[in-house]
């Protein structure tokens, strides 16, 4: 069994359940998992979370400020069209690369995200600073910039749904009906994808 220091076990059970969620997805998640992979007591994770929901709340956190982090950049750097183009690309890059975190983050086996302030505080920065990014490109109203985020914001969301999809048909389907080989066109030239949508929200 684990011997944990200086009071950081919580941090530990953390980084465990991350892990866990990565790897096998959250559904398999469970305080007797996260005890039994950190090496600790049964009881000892209840010190920290009182719920499977609350470490799943973590779990979300952590993946937020790890989307936030990677996908935008300090306000006082240069915005170009150009660099939201980059940051949609990478946050398409984050849904396909930590599929089990993404659908943690933004399925529903968190409840309501307010009972969790620090998952929300994280949730609402990543929007945030992407609207932010985007306010210096569109000369519109905060209202409108709201919405053109939301309408961004969709699309990527969207996107990191159907080139998994892609990714799982491979090869293997009808060119002629359905639509994959679209999705499998817009995956293989997707940043040239982006310019156009992302063009099409700062003009209209």
């Amino acid at each position: 069994m684990n011997n944990y220091h200086h009071g950081n076990l919580k941090e530990e059970l953390i980084d465990c359940a991350c892990r866990l969620c990565d790897r096998d997805g959250y559904t398999k998640l469970s305080i007797r998992s996260l005890a039994k992979e950190s090496g600790v007591s049964q009881t000892a994770p209840y010190r920290h979370f009182e719920t499977k929901e609350c470490v799943y709340a973590a779990v979300a956190t952590v993946g937020f400020k790890k989307l936030n982090d990677l996908v935008f950049f300090n306000s006082s750097e240069k915005v170009t069209k150009k660099t939201i183009v980059a940051n949609a690309s990478k946050y398409i890059e984050f849904g396909l690369n930590n599929a089990n975190t993404y659908d943690l983050m933004f399925g529903t086996s968190v409840g309501n995200f307010a009972d969790y302030p620090d998952l929300l505080m994280s949730a609402n920065q990543t929007y945030d600073n992407m609207k932010d990014n985007f306010s210096n490109l569109a000369n519109d109203s905060e209202e409108m910039v709201a919405f053109k985020c939301i309408t961004l914001w969709s699309m990527l969301h969207g996107l990191v749904g159907i080139i998994r999809k892609v990714n799982v048909a491979g090869d293997n389907y009808d060119e002629d009906s359905g639509p994959i080989s679209t999705a499998s066109m817009i995956a293989d030239n997707l940043e040239e994808h982006l310019d156009k949508v992302i063009t099409g929200l700062i003009s209209n």
